[in-house]
C-alpha cells in the first residue's frame, strides 16, 4: 500500500521549474494590477505631468498597453481644473465615472493578454 501511495505522489508532482514559472506568473500579475492601481490613482490629479511616467513605461516596455489605456482614461490633464474651481460635486462624478471605466478597461485588457 505505501508503495502505491508513494507512485501516486510522485506521478502527480509538478517539476521545480514549472513551479517556479508559475510563481513568476503569479507574482508579476500581481504586480502589474498594483501598477494599474497605482496609474489610476495617480490619474486623479488633475494634471499631465504624472501621466508621462505611465508614457514613458510604456515606450521601454516596462508595463502594457493595457495600463497605459486605462491611466490615460483617468488622467484629463488641465482640463478638469475649471471644473474644480465651479463644482466641486461635478468634479468628483466625472473622475469616479472615469475611475471605474479606466480599472474596467485595464483590467479587461489584462486578462486578454
Amino acid at each position: 500500500m505505501k508503495r502505491r501511495d508513494a507512485v501516486y505522489r510522485k506521478s502527480h508532482c509538478f517539476p521545480k521549474g514549472q513551479i517556479l514559472f508559475q510563481l513568476k506568473h503569479i507574482l508579476f500579475a500581481r504586480a502589474l494590477l498594483m501598477i494599474l492601481i497605482v496609474a489610476v490613482l495617480v490619474g486623479i490629479i488633475p494634471e499631465s505631468g504624472p501621466h508621462l511616467v505611465f508614457v514613458t513605461m510604456y515606450l521601454e516596455g516596462a508595463i502594457p498597453l493595457s495600463i497605459l489605456i486605462a491611466s490615460s482614461i483617468v488622467q484629463d490633464g488641465h482640463g478638469m481644473l475649471p471644473m474644480l474651481a465651479v463644482s466641486k460635486k461635478s468634479f468628483v462624478l466625472i473622475k469616479l465615472i472615469n475611475v471605474v471605466v479606466g480599472l474596467t478597461v485595464g483590467l479587461l485588457g489584462m486578462l486578454t493578454t
